[in-house]
């Protein structure tokens, strides 16, 4: 599995995209409450890859509800999907920060950015699960149009 391209911070040259969540707020807050992790889906913009070819940064929020420091890369399983199929992470020009792999103590949040390349323009579907999961429950899960 190839590592993610990632990053808490920074501004895309791209179109920003708003996301509706396909996870109803309570059940999401169920599903969190059984984790020792939270994460929330924030946004996402279309941007290009360093090649010129369409890309999408996802930007998520990671809470560590565990009693160790750990970081979301460690504890995370985050993918994005079109027309079902996984996309693979990209290679952006764009500041992506270091808050994907950045260790937090437990109670701490930080911002984390990945970027996916794009196949189409349909409708870009993510997911965060636990990286070690028994049940693979999703933490969350959200739609983006690029189109």
């Amino acid at each position: 599995m190839a590592a993610p391209l990632v990053g808490c911070s920074g501004s895309g040259d791209g179109a920003s995209t708003g996301g509706d969540s396909g996870t109803a707020e309570s059940q999401e807050a169920e599903q969190q409450a059984q984790s020792d992790y939270a994460v929330t889906i924030d946004g996402s913009t279309v941007t290009t890859d360093y090649e010129g070819n369409p890309a999408i940064i996802v930007d998520y929020t990671f809470t560590n509800n565990s009693d160790d420091a750990t970081s979301f890369a460690a504890a995370c399983y985050p993918q994005a999907f079109q027309n079902g199929v996984q996309l693979e992470t990209a290679i952006v020009t764009d500041d992506l920060g270091n808050g994907y792999y950045a260790e937090i103590k437990p109670g701490a949040t930080t911002s984390a950015r990945i970027a996916y390349s794009l196949s189409d323009e349909s409708d870009v579907t993510v997911e965060v699960s636990e990286l070690i999961s028994l049940d693979d429950t999703l933490l969350a899960e959200a739609t983006f149009s690029v189109a």
